[in-house]
């Protein structure tokens, strides 16, 4: 049933009367790069305000004291009343702040191991699938995807069905062999098949950008929504060749991703709760998008 339900998934992509299908495999435009700068906060801003209320306090003073000309005392005394102004540069709004962006913790409630594929061929599947747009198989004991035509994409799932799992760590480790600036992939997972062939799906998308960047979408049946635009990262290897292992930390609505064990941002969403993995391609450029899977686990977030 598994090696059929790969066949069918195969066929319904390649039919020219199946367009539902073929908009599913070939994605949507690129979301626009969003990169707008935070206000920062600057203790400068913080100390000019004590300085009038200094020059306020000194006119009475003076005032006062006119009478006698050697009261010259008050200006010590003002020295000593501007010492406290110093204190007003608190440094416990900086320390607040570093310890609100901590970064979360990956292994947070991870429990033990509920599924794994070392993706080399063992696990039973069939993995030899091509068409005019794509190619997969194994090599080198590891899963290679292949794209053969440019401006288009390929979801290919991994998993059995009987698989749903909701809140978990999930790890998928990569390898770059042909990858252009803009071209894709990535890791699927909470999929949940929308029709009895199995050939589409709802689900999640982490996706990388061999330019250095990383996004994360809710997959709809045909279309694809954003919930984390392209976000920069100097912890994504670029190019190729480059290994990249992804890390999707999921309970309940929180999803918390990584990048070669560093934390790049959270996405919340709660239209899926469980489901099954699948893998992504997309190549933006000339064709030839050349990517290696290698070992999928997943762990049990007791949370």
């Amino acid at each position: 049933m598994k090696r059929t339900r790969k066949i069918m998934l195969a066929t319904a992509c390649l039919s020219a009367a199946a367009s539902l299908l073929l908009s599913a495999c070939l994605g949507r435009p690129s979301p626009v790069i969003i990169a707008t700068p935070p206000t920062l906060f600057t203790a400068t801003d913080t100390l000019a305000a004590p300085a009038p209320t200094v020059a306020a306090t000194v006119a009475p003073a003076t005032a006062t004291t006119a009478a006698p000309t050697d009261t010259v005392a008050p200006t010590a005394t003002l020295s000593n009343t501007a010492v406290p102004a110093s204190p007003t540069v608190t440094l416990v709004p900086a320390t607040a702040t570093a310890a609100a962006t901590a970064t979360p913790d990956p292994n947070e409630a991870v429990g033990d191991v509920v599924y794994q594929d070392k993706l080399d061929g063992t696990g039973g599947w069939f993995w030899t699938f091509t068409d005019t747009v794509a190619a997969f198989g194994v090599t080198g004991g590891e899963l290679k995807g292949v794209m053969k035509t440019a401006n288009s994409g390929w979801r290919f799932t991994i998993s059995p069905d009987t698989v749903k799992l909701g809140s978990q760590q999930v790890q998928l480790t990569t390898h770059t062999v042909s990858c252009g600036q803009n071209d894709e992939y990535g890791l699927m997972l909470r999929l949940k098949a929308t029709d009895a062939t199995n050939s589409a799906f709802d689900g999640y998308l982490f996706k990388l950008r061999c330019g250095g960047a990383a996004s994360f979408q809710v997959i709809s049946g045909t279309t694809t929504s954003t919930i984390v635009d392209w976000t920069p990262s100097p912890a994504i290897k670029t190019g190729a060749p480059a290994d990249n292992t992804l890390l999707v930390w999921a309970a309940g609505s929180e999803f918390r991703c990584y990048v070669n064990g560093q934390y790049l941002f959270t996405a919340q969403d709660s239209k899926l709760a469980s489901g099954f993995y699948g893998i992504y391609l997309y190549d933006r450029t000339a064709g030839g998008e050349t990517v290696n899977y290698d070992t999928l686990v997943a762990k049990a977030v007791n949370k």
